[in-house]
């Protein structure tokens, strides 16, 4: 669910790459960042995430962008790795506004790409959500490849819906942008029609929490060397102390992130909110 900031007149709103493991939906999101004026995106930055890498960055679209006379700033995520772990999904998927959905054209990868949109149906329908619900893009990577499956046979696979289709080359660039601005057409569109009462306001983000996602904030190239996965407690106690992430970062900022936390005593439980300040430098 987009976040509205009445302050700054902003709607913030998540989209996610998902798809099997090497796919292809990491060096999207870098094809695009690196595509993007740097006046109209923020940094891309990293995190580590049950073993996995969380890519995230956010954009304000130029023209047109505004819904209702709040300007509108997307947040985009993936997860990168060959097996991520669940816990890291639901993280990164809760309050998404659209989903572009990067398959794999090679013939070999046709269960996984099934598996995938099968995991993906699950993780929404989690927070009572569907793909028929959220705007959906579907990708159809790696269709430079010799071997690559045939458009028609991916669309009966993967899409009996008809979303929004491209074929695409993430090492190219070749439908990467077109696939992303199909998106973000589509999100505008529901955020219109859903109107300013359809949004959640940034205070609330405070009070969502979900089971723990237990993760490891870390630099790329360099970030803050605060690590909230896990403090020891002090000697002598009875009861371990540990520090666990309850839900999806927040940029609060240039260069900032708030991260919503659990510290847990035993079957004490406090949430609170961590803000992390990165500094990045370009390559």
């Amino acid at each position: 669910m987009a976040l509205v900031n009445q302050a700054k007149r902003e709607i913030n709103a998540k989209l996610v790459f998902f798809g099997p493991g090497l796919s292809g939906k990491s060096t999207n999101l870098k094809h695009v960042h690196g595509k993007l004026k740097q006046e109209f995106r923020g940094a891309m930055k990293v995190m580590s995430v049950q073993e996995a890498r969380m890519l995230f960055f956010d954009f304000t679209p130029p023209g047109d962008g505004n819904v209702h006379g709040f300007k509108v700033r997307f947040h985009v995520y993936t997860v990168s790795g060959e097996v991520v772990e669940p816990a890291a999904w639901k993280m990164v998927l809760k309050g998404v506004d659209g989903i572009v959905f990067v398959a794999d054209a090679s013939p070999e990868r046709s269960v996984a790409n099934r598996e995938s949109l099968d995991s993906l149906e699950t993780f929404l329908k989690g927070y009572g959500q569907s793909l028929s619900s959220v705007p959906v893009v579907v990708q159809y990577n790696k269709c430079d490849l010799p071997d690559a499956l045939p458009v028609d046979d991916l669309e009966r696979l993967l899409n009996p819906s008809r979303h929004p289709s491209f074929k695409a080359s993430s090492q190219s660039g070749e439908g990467v942008l077109q696939s992303l601005l199909a998106l973000v057409k589509s999100v505008l569109t529901e955020l219109r029609s859903r109107g300013i009462e359809g949004g959640a306001a940034v205070e609330e983000l405070q009070n969502i929490v979900e089971g723990p996602a237990r993760a490891t904030a870390q630099a790329a190239p360099a970030a803050s060397q605060e690590s909230p996965a896990v403090v020891s407690a002090a000697p002598g106690a009875d009861e371990p102390l540990t520090l666990e992430i309850s839900g999806a970062p927040t940029p609060a900022g240039a260069g900032r992130f708030s991260l919503p936390l659990t510290m847990r005593c035993g079957a004490r439980t406090k949430s609170v909110l961590l803000n992390v300040s990165l500094s990045l430098d370009e390559e």
